[in-house]
């Protein structure tokens, strides 16, 4: 029972650090997330973790060929464009 209470803390602990580093959410947001992971201890915390996971698998950054990322697709590979 105790090796789980330890689990569960550092799990929250973790998820917390996760959050509040990450840029994607606003202050107001971060807030509520924190009380939610505290509140619902273990099914907030999968809930948040899901949603950090989901947004660093979906980020992706393109190259137009100059080195400067443009956020698009780039339909001119090496140069010959069709």
């Amino acid at each position: 029972m105790m090796f789980f209470v330890l689990l569960l803390i550092s799990g929250n602990i973790y998820t917390s650090y996760r959050m509040f580093k990450s840029d994607s959410y606003e202050s107001l947001q971060k807030v509520f997330q924190f009380i939610m992971i505290w509140c619902i201890p273990f099914i907030g915390m999968l809930i948040v973790l899901f949603f950090l996971s989901d947004e660093s698998s979906s980020t992706t950054s393109y190259s137009d060929n100059s080195g400067a990322e443009t956020g698009y697709s780039d339909s001119c590979l090496g140069g010959h464009c069709d």
